[in-house]
């Protein structure tokens, strides 16, 4: 679909939901395609600092590629016909999806996955996303993609954004005011990743002052889970110290475990020359 389409050119049809920049509708492109579009509100057009988020959601929508992020259809970053048209997902959010019940471990390790592959295409690029959580994941059959880059923080950005994020799910550092790095976005993914794993939040807290202790202090209850790669990983992102924290690479490699056999094959070199020929058998 050309990027050259206006505003005009889609069919609203019903509004989704409200940001903080803009009103968002189910629309129909020229095409018959369903897009979500999302439109500038009012006051967006007289501060300038909403209306550089919103062009910044624009171009970066736009701009980016891969299988995990959301793709940009379409879209004008500034002035009275802004707008921005996104794939639309009929299934919903994550969140959508966790409120009729946890993921079952293999479905919940896909989505993950697929969304640490995101981060770290992001991160490579220099862009911290700012804004992980279950909200801003979106469904489609097994297929899961991050998107809403409304306060993603780019290389060439020089003006500080404001604190960003949910409070369920930022790092230790943003609450006491420090800015958004690849790690942060690590600590918000390791939240995400145990909350998927366990069906529960790491922390809990009624305020915003009871969620900034619990961040700051509070050691979550132990993972439990067959891998114990898959646990030091998950245990690695929920460092309090962002300079010791891991990264989502190291997840990603958390997952390529190899069997129980090939692992006691290393510990046994008498029985490293069997496994290996049971292992590498052509089937």
């Amino acid at each position: 679909m050309s990027r050259g389409l206006r505003r005009e050119d889609f069919k609203l049809e019903l509004l989704l939901g409200l940001g903080t920049t803009g009103q968002v509708y189910l629309a129909r492109a020229p095409d018959g395609r369903p897009v979500a579009l999302k439109i500038p509100r009012s006051e967006v057009h007289r501060d300038p600092a909403l209306a550089e988020r919103f062009a910044r959601e624009v171009r970066l929508s736009l701009g980016l590629s891969h299988p995990n992020l959301v793709k940009g259809i379409a879209g004008k970053p500034y002035g009275k016909e802004a707008f921005l048209a996104l794939e639309y997902f009929e299934e919903g959010s994550l969140e959508d999806r966790l409120q009729k019940g946890p993921l079952g471990r293999e479905r919940a390790l896909s989505i993950l996955r697929q969304i640490a592959a995101a981060l770290s295409h992001l991160h490579r690029l220099g862009i911290v996303h700012q804004d992980v959580k279950p909200a801003n994941v979106f469904l489609r059959g097994e297929t899961a993609k991050l998107g809403d880059f409304g306060v993603a923080k780019t290389r060439e950005d020089r003006s500080p954004l404001e604190r960003a994020g949910s409070p369920f799910y930022m790092a230790p550092e943003l609450f006491q005011g420090g800015e958004g790095t690849p790690a942060s976005d690590a600590y918000s993914f390791g939240v995400l990743a145990y909350e998927l794993l366990t069906g529960k939040r790491p922390f809990y807290g009624e305020t915003f002052e009871e969620l900034l202790a619990a961040h700051l202090t509070q050691t979550p209850p132990p993972l439990k889970d067959k891998n114990p790669r898959l646990v030091r990983a998950v245990q690695g992102l929920l460092e309090k110290d962002p300079k010791k924290r891991a990264g989502v690479e190291e997840f990603l490699r958390a997952l390529i475990t190899p069997s129980p056999a090939s692992e006691q094959a290393k510990e046994n070199p008498a029985q490293k020359t069997f496994w290996s020929r049971i292992l590498g058998r052509k089937r």
